[in-house]
């Protein structure tokens, strides 16, 4: 275990509906004696900014620049050891060579949990120490390290029920092409006697008018929420559910935190994924793959217990194991 001793830390992480991997990551430094200064890795979680940044981010570096001109402000008199950079979208070679300018000798590091295609970051690799990303093959391409996503330390509280009010569940943030998908889940699997529980979140009203009017016409006001779920309610939830159902994108091979929330639970698996097939914890009795179009989930599966993954492999994935290997060798 990597102990940092009064270290100083400048940490960028996503704020919005997943600031809790941050405020983990954080909070884990801290316990290990770091000094944690935590900022959000783009200047705003408005949508408009995401457009910006996905855009113009190349073409106008100076828009996050002064971002991070003013966090460097802010911060004038402290020298820090390291620099974190979870996701990091905004980030520009201008961008991190300002913060080195000023803390030259602070190691910068770079998780990377979006796919190159999402965030446009190759440019950004050379500029850092370390980095790491969650996607196998954005790893092997780019000749980085390989870093699987991570469960925060709540979902170890889930309680082990015999009593369950649901057999799956699924939180997800309803965009299109999604929409119809879980229209077309939910019909197909209370027609085999499964109860369902989804919790359907759209970030802000006018992006449901948007899709209300664009794309999803299906689904009612009463039907999504525009507050996203948070941890100590999704694991309420989960006290009172058999299996966690997770859709990916066609082309994603990298897993959601979904994953190793499920075994940190204790709860069963039903994924699109069939690149979970790949990782030490697969275990069919735990863990099911379905056809997205043809989605069966069998009696069997859902009825039996889950299997207990070892302490190791919880380790592996959680937020301390997590801690270890982006500061390992630093």
């Amino acid at each position: 275990m990597t102990v940092f001793g009064n270290k100083r830390i400048l940490l960028f992480s996503p704020y919005g509906c997943t600031k809790h991997y941050g405020v983990a990551i954080k909070e884990e430094l801290e316990k290990r004696g770091a000094h944690v200064d935590e900022y959000d890795e783009r200047p705003s979680e408005e949508a408009y900014m995401k457009i910006i940044i996905r855009l113009l981010k190349k073409k106008v570096p100076q828009i996050f620049l002064r971002y991070i001109q003013n966090v460097i402000k802010e911060n004038k008199t402290k020298d820090y050891d390291y620099i974190l950079i979870c996701r990091g979208e905004a980030f520009t070679p201008v961008a991190i060579d300002s913060l080195r300018k000023a803390y030259p000798r602070a190691k910068v590091i770079l998780y990377l949990w979006d796919v190159m295609r999402n965030c446009a970051m190759d440019d950004v690799l050379a500029s850092c120490n370390k980095v790491m990303s969650f996607d196998p093959e954005n790893a092997k391409k780019y000749n980085v390290g390989f870093r699987p996503t991570f469960f925060v330390n709540d979902y170890l509280q889930v309680n082990e029920s015999v009593e369950f009010d649901y057999d799956l569940e699924f939180i997800c943030t309803l965009y299109h092409p999604r929409h119809k998908m879980v229209k077309q889940l939910r019909k197909n699997f209370e027609s085999q006697g499964l109860r369902f529980y989804t919790y359907l979140y759209v970030p802000g009203l006018i992006r449901y008018i948007q899709e209300s009017l664009f794309h999803f016409p299906f689904y009612s006001f009463k039907e999504i929420n525009l507050k996203p779920i948070s941890i100590p309610e999704t694991v309420e939830v989960l006290n009172k559910t058999k299996c966690i159902l997770d859709v990916n994108p066609p082309y994603q091979v990298s897993l959601s935190t979904r994953a190793h929330e499920a075994i940190a639970a204790r709860r069963k698996y039903i994924t699109t994924n069939k690149h979970i097939m790949d990782y030490e914890y697969y275990d069919p009795n735990n863990i099911l793959i379905i056809d997205i179009d043809n989605p069966v989930i069998s009696k069997e599966f859902v009825q039996t217990p889950f299997n207990p993954v070892s302490e190791e492999v919880l380790y592996k994935y959680s937020v301390a194991g997590l801690v270890d290997d982006l500061f390992n060798n630093m």
